[in-house]
């Protein structure tokens, strides 16, 4: 069962089980439960830079959220990209990807689904191009205008963090509200931004789990992932996450499953480590 350390959200997670086969389908959904709980998607860089990198820098945002919002009631949490595993391992360093490569995207149409419901359920966007490879370069990010271009549509405010110098500059960033040169100013821009309450208390799906552990071929539940797959497309990026402990070797495998899920994982703790980066927690 997926445990929530955030008491800023209420998680609400629905249980089907196929009495054909024996698997199960987990819907997990979220929503604030508090109007002073804020959304904010960063869009950052991610080919070339490493992956501890990435993970720190994450980190550091949220610790400079939390500094500005310190002794008030208003909380924000982040939401991320999520890498797909196309990227090669001389681009993400294979030795620290290997350790933590489950937890990303392992097919490139959820990672822009993701990225767009995040969007579309953030009260703000924080672009970072501030991040650099190993040899001290920016790299040029051709993910991050669709980021960008999403807010500008959804009407979400944009701060961006870029140098004078960095290769990402480019016209396409007068969407943003300002431009700032370090990432503590832009947090502080970016907070002062929120609106004074968030105003969608909606509750949003953000993963379908399907346990596939000991069920047989599975016929109606693989019908039940084709289901789940039209509405990630219809209502936005939730996950589809297929548990099959037996890979290629279960009953239940078929090529078709292992492309509509986002991730194929061998055990459900693995996926519920997922659907916790997916909320923000």
């Amino acid at each position: 069962m997926l445990q929530v350390t955030s008491n800023r959200l209420l998680v609400e997670s629905h249980l089907f089980r196929c009495e054909e086969s024996g698997a199960t389908r987990r819907t997990v959904s979220v929503r604030r439960r508090s109007v002073d709980d804020f959304t904010v998607y960063v869009g950052h860089p991610i080919s070339g830079i490493r992956v501890a990198r990435i993970l720190e820098m994450q980190d550091e945002v949220c610790r400079a959220f939390e500094r500005a919002n310190a002794g008030t009631p208003r909380t924000v949490r982040c939401l991320f990209p999520l890498r797909t595993t196309h990227l090669d391992a001389g681009d993400v360093g294979a030795n620290e990807y290997d350790g933590v490569g489950a937890l990303f995207s392992d097919t490139r149409h959820f990672t822009l689904q993701n990225r767009m419901d995040a969007v579309m359920a953030a009260d703000a966007v924080l672009v970072n191009f501030d991040l650099r490879d190993d040899e001290g370069r920016h790299r040029v990010s051709k993910g991050i205008p669709f980021d960008y271009g999403w807010a500008v549509a959804a009407g979400r405010p944009v701060v961006t963090v870029a140098g004078d110098d960095n290769p990402n500059l480019c016209a396409g960033l007068s969407r943003s509200t300002d431009i700032y040169e370090d990432l503590e100013s832009a947090v502080r821009a970016v907070n002062d931004l929120l609106p004074r309450r968030a105003a969608d208390m909606r509750p949003r799906v953000v993963a379908d789990v399907f346990d596939f552990t000991g069920a047989g071929v599975a016929l109606s539940m693989i019908a039940n992932l084709a289901e789940a797959d039209a509405r990630k497309h219809m209502d936005g990026g939730r996950a589809i996450i297929a548990v099959i402990p037996e890979g290629r070797e279960a009953q239940c495998w078929h090529g078709q499953v292992a492309q509509v899920a986002d991730w194929v994982v061998q055990d459900v703790s693995t996926a519920d480590d997922i659907v916790s980066r997916l909320i923000g927690t």
